[in-house]
């Protein structure tokens, strides 16, 4: 077969109408799903519809749907131009984007289901800074998708290249690095079943269902509740409620581990089959069940990375590790899957930080901040309780017998204080800083210091009085901060990150 020609213009598959269609019809409903869950309001309305006025009403939406799909496909245009990409579109108004090959950071294949017959993939590009994808093309053959990819990989290869050539020049007879996905790819990382779905269970994924399925139970309670007596759950139900304590305890349990049942079920679909392979200068993530992504990650736009630990990632001694990048968005829950996410990681895999970003393996050892991080917060705690104690003793001596709780309550909570405090933590050798921070569960933040873009010494009153100040520090992933540090070691900190990003032979972002 010949081989594809990315430079003329070229244009989606004829089955991208079918993803065009669906993707502006799970726009349309996740956009509007406040109006039709919210309170049941929708749910009464279309209730209110005969059978026929429904059919009606969905056929002239679809009709809508296919006649706007057709229109943006017959619009839609794309090419290569030089070292960058160029994309016509537009509906109403007419659009030219081009984006030059520097500016990715990310390429993405996704592969639907729906999609999988016809051998076509969803292609995007992903730029720093940018709210949303810079460039989607959804809807075009696999072969050419590899031709794009593989033509952005040898423009960033060959700019790599070009960057590092004052510090090791090639011999002149020397031949580019192959850039095929296939030609010279290492396995890094692949996590069996198991590991990924431990990952469902020790994200922070389930909360989120947890979240979810109560805002859904709550909207439609009425619902949910006839849905309940017509199963006969509802005998189960009052059993166990009848039982006492401990059927309620009982009912807790089955719940808690449905939703891990399900945040582990969820994570094997996402994470189906997942491998990392090393390209010389880029990495590519492969992962899917009912989607199939594979993601492609220079190593030079690499800002950073974060080491998650969730306290039950600690007991079951599993970790996930998140590839910063530069971003105008300061999320963490990454819902559309952007984040270059690697999950299953066990305890002799966290020297894969190294593997990533080469100097920035996790150090054994860190520094502590000061422990008047904890004497403040304990102070300022224990007068707020004990001022809120003495008002209730004197103007409502009938809860005098609860204050005993609220002595519990108090001693859990400056429990937590010394747990925040202990988990702070920091180390920086050489041209390389890490920061540790959490609760119960961990998180360790990892960045060479010359890709820090502002830094200030923050100090109070009463941390000059002792010597101490915090750091504030802005990175192109996000802001950092490390407080109640000795001051001394604050202020050289602070000037070895400004020295570094000044006197970096090249800025990556």
């Amino acid at each position: 077969m010949a081989p594809t020609d990315v430079n003329r213009w070229q244009r989606l598959a004829p089955m991208a109408l079918l993803f065009l269609i669906i993707n502006g019809g799970i726009k349309f409903v996740r956009e509007n799903l406040f109006l039709f869950a919210g309170a049941g309001a929708g749910f009464a309305f279309v209730e209110q519809l005969g059978l026929r006025e429904f059919v009606l009403g969905g056929a002239g939406l679809l009709l809508i749907a296919v006649l706007v799909a057709l229109i943006h496909y017959r619009r839609f245009r794309f090419r290569i131009e030089g070292d960058a990409m160029r994309v016509r579109s537009g509906l109403i108004e007419k659009k030219d984007k081009r984006v030059r090959f520097a500016r990715v950071q990310n390429v993405a294949l996704s592969q639907p289901i729906y999609f999988r017959p016809f051998g076509l993939v969803r292609f995007s590009l992903e730029t720093p800074g940018a709210e949303s994808t810079e460039v989607e093309l959804p809807g075009i053959s696999r072969e050419l998708a590899l031709a794009l990819r593989d033509r952005i990989a040898l423009a960033g290869s060959e700019a790599v290249e070009v960057s590092d050539a004052a510090e090791s020049a090639p011999p002149a007879d020397s031949e580019p690095a192959p850039t095929s996905a296939a030609a010279s790819g290492v396995a890094v990382h692949a996590p069996g079943v198991l590991r990924v779905f431990g990952h469902g269970l020790v994200s922070n994924q389930v909360w989120l269902i947890a979240g979810v399925a109560a805002w859904l139970f709550g909207s439609l309670e009425e619902r949910v509740e006839g849905w309940i007596e017509s199963t006969g759950i509802s005998v189960i139900w009052q059993q166990l409620l009848d039982a006492g304590v401990a059927g309620v305890l009982a009912l807790l349990v089955m719940l808690v581990v449905g939703l891990f049942t399900l945040s582990g079920l969820l994570s094997l679909i996402r994470f189906h089959g997942f491998q990392l392979h090393e390209h010389a200068d880029r990495f590519v993530a492969g992962s899917g069940l009912l989607d199939r992504r594979e993601k492609t990650l220079r190593r030079c736009k690499l800002t950073g990375i974060s080491l998650h630990q969730t306290a039950a990632g600690r007991l079951l001694g599993l970790a996930y590790i998140v590839g910063r990048q530069a971003t105008s968005s300061q999320n963490e829950i990454d819902p559309r899957g952007r984040n270059f996410l690697i999950p299953g990681l066990g305890k002799t895999d966290i020297g894969l930080t190294d593997r990533l970003m080469p100097g920035l393996s996790l150090p054994q050892t860190f520094r502590p901040i000061s422990s008047r991080f904890r004497a403040v917060w304990w102070s300022r705690t224990s007068a707020v309780a004990l001022a809120v104690t003495g008002v209730a003793w004197w103007h409502q001596p009938s809860m005098r017998l609860y204050l005993a709780g609220g002595l519990i309550v108090l001693l859990v909570v400056l429990w937590l204080i010394h747990r925040r405090w202990r988990c702070w933590g920091w180390r920086c050798d050489g041209g390389v800083c890490w920061i540790r921070q959490g609760l119960f569960g961990l998180r360790h933040d990892g960045f060479e210091l010359a890709m820090v873009q502002q830094a200030a010494v923050v100090s109070t009153p009463y941390q000059r009085r002792h010597g101490l100040a915090s750091i504030k520090l802005v990175l192109p992933h996000g802001h950092l901060e490390l407080p109640f540090v000795d001051a001394q070691a604050a202020a050289d900190l602070v000037n070895r990150a400004i020295h570094a990003a000044e006197t970096a032979s090249i800025h990556r972002v």
